[in-house]
């Protein structure tokens, strides 16, 4: 029996193949049902228009005219009472008194003194001239009063001067021989605005009250 021959090639071959495998442990995944559809949903973003300079136009006008009107309201006050005088108790309401005879009434004090065997009442006070030029000064009313604020007794006393250079300031005393019993204060203002009070349920500008000690 013939021995076969050995075959060293096929020992070569086989030895210098060689086998590589990659394993793959994940799959390619495709996109979600949601995100696909997401932004579908939502649909396309709205940008706001940046307003425009001529819509303010119309805003700031009338902010303009209500600021120059209140302007006008409060620089112009004394002449719009002068022909309408209801008008002061609006501006008294809202803080801005209206001082018409552009005098003013300063540091009243009132006390009860007496005089041999009798009571006497005796006011004093400043008048002040607030004008820039000479001005007439009026009488001054007097009001005695009860605690809940009722008249007990009136009068008015002349000024000490009649007319006061601008700026100017007088002294004024007054003088009332045996006040009536029950008196708290004195009221104390211009005679000429006794009637504008009245009229319009408002204290008149310059007015004072002093407790009587």
């Amino acid at each position: 029996m013939r021995a076969q021959p050995h075959d060293s090639t096929h020992d070569g071959a086989f030895d210098s193949v060689s086998i590589s495998a990659e394993a793959v442990s994940e799959f390619a995944r495709g996109p979600s049902y949601d995100e696909l559809w997401r932004d579908s949903r939502r649909g396309p973003r709205r940008e706001e228009p940046a307003p425009r300079k001529s819509d303010r136009a119309p805003v700031v006008a009338a902010l303009l005219a209500t600021l120059l009107g209140a302007m006008a309201l409060i620089g112009l006050r004394e002449k719009i009472v002068s022909v309408a005088p209801p008008a002061a108790a609006v501006y008294w309401a809202i803080g801005l008194p209206v001082n018409l005879s552009g005098l003013e009434l300063r540091s009243v004090r009132s006390r009860i003194m007496m005089e041999g065997e009798r009571k006497v009442l005796a006011i004093e006070g400043e008048i002040v001239n607030l004008r820039r030029d000479a001005n007439a000064v009026p009488p001054v009313a007097l009001t005695v009063r009860a605690d809940n604020g009722t008249s007990k007794y009136s009068w008015t006393a002349r000024a000490p001067k009649g007319r006061l250079d601008p700026g100017e300031t007088v002294a004024f005393r007054a003088r009332l021989a045996a006040p009536p019993e029950g008196a708290s204060d004195v009221l104390v203002r211009f005679a000429g605005h006794a009637e504008m009070t009245s009229k319009t349920s408002s204290a008149p500008a310059g007015a004072l009250t002093a407790r009587l000690y």
